[in-house]
């Protein structure tokens, strides 16, 4: 079938323990936290939460949760584990002509399938029995909910098992990297190699220089003067950043013109973060 999502047929007790759960651990995901914008730039606090206004959800969701029964039920016909990427529960309400959808999404585990190469053990009476059927294992916990067009997460990296989020977590494309490395206020020795280093988390942080002019409103001279009050040493020649061939220390100058590093105002030392939010 091309619609990527099937029915798990399960009895009536099991969808309503099941329907339970997921709603419960959805109302805790989201319950007295503080929503933050996602941008890619900051790692949410346990009191946090992440949240990406007029989420684009996949229509074959949208038209999973309205017409669940004329889904392909899953069946399992062979010895090798299917690849089950979620599991997903959801619910329709129509208010004044316009649909609500609510819909709690788990990042399915490989250690959640039940397979008959491992020795599955359940209790009973003292003893521990075999199963030798073939089956899946549901946890208690989700990963992201989707409600009112806004999807909410902790983890991006979890969520993006999910669903696709790579559009909302911006990352400079082919062009905009050759972009920035022909900037008049850079000099790279090695073009290739500064290419072959240029990984996500570079990209992404190249991404926010070109969005921000940081390089078209600074000269190399107050750049430098900027690192060094940071204790950042970066060098200079004939009025231009020199890209190190290094990489780490390319991720310190990268970092430093994303404005995440710092000197500490007590310790003095020089930090670098991961993570940023504005006050």
């Amino acid at each position: 079938t091309d619609n990527p999502v099937q029915l798990i047929e399960v009895d009536r007790n099991t969808q309503m323990a099941i329907c339970t759960s997921f709603s419960n651990a959805a109302e805790e995901l989201v319950m007295d936290k503080q929503v933050i914008h996602f941008d890619g730039c900051y790692k949410p606090n346990d009191d946090e939460i992440l949240s990406i206004c007029n989420f684009c959800i996949p229509d074959y969701i949208i038209d999973a949760i309205r017409n669940p029964l004329g889904l392909q039920t899953f069946v399992y016909n062979n010895e090798t584990d299917p690849d089950i990427r979620a599991i997903f529960i959801g619910e329709r309400i129509e208010e004044n002509n316009n649909e609500i959808f609510k819909i709690a999404f788990q990042r399915f585990r490989k250690e959640q399938y039940l397979s008959t190469k491992k020795f599955s053990l359940f209790y009973d009476n003292n003893t521990f029995i075999r199963e030798n059927r073939w089956g899946i294992g549901i946890t208690d916990t989700i990963d992201c909910v989707y409600t009112q067009n806004s999807l909410y997460f902790s983890s991006y990296f979890y969520a993006n098992q999910i669903l696709d989020l790579s559009e909302y977590y911006r990352s400079a494309t082919d062009v905009e990297v050759n972009n920035f490395s022909n900037s008049n206020l850079l000099h790279i020795e090695d073009e290739e190699k500064f290419l072959s280093m240029a990984d996500t988390w570079i990209r992404r942080r190249i991404a926010v220089i070109n969005d921000s002019g940081i390089l078209e409103n600074n000269t190399a001279a107050r750049i430098k003067k900027l690192a060094q009050s940071c204790s950042l040493e970066i060098a200079v020649e004939n009025n231009k950043l020199i890209i190190p061939t290094n990489k780490k220390k390319l991720k310190e100058l990268m970092g430093f013109l994303v404005e995440e590093v710092y000197k500490g105002a007590f310790s003095k030392e020089t930090y670098i973060t991961n993570s940023k939010r504005k006050l």
